[in-house]
């Protein structure tokens, strides 16, 4: 009867890492896609630094239309070009 409890209390902590690992990474990819954005919008206003892309473009905004632009290519089933890194 031991061996039941023990295997159920493994099988809940395993549960339970799974869900937290589910939710802590979802949040990070969400602060990281479009965490950057705001991250260089902020030192922009605030600090005056704006880095800008090899072409000349405003990184942060083409970290806001990356996401916007991989939607296409996902939806294209990749026929599309793939668009530039940011």
């Amino acid at each position: 009867m031991d061996g039941e409890q023990n295997s159920e209390v493994r099988f809940r902590k395993r549960l339970v890492r799974v869900v937290v690992s589910i939710i802590v990474l979802t949040g990070v990819t969400v602060i990281l896609g479009y965490g950057g954005w705001v991250v260089l919008t902020l030192t922009a206003k605030v600090g005056g630094y704006d880095p800008k892309t090899a072409d000349g473009e405003l990184l942060r905004d083409r970290l806001l239309a990356w996401p916007d632009r991989n939607r296409e290519v996902m939806r294209s089933n990749g026929r599309t070009s793939l668009p530039l890194k940011p």
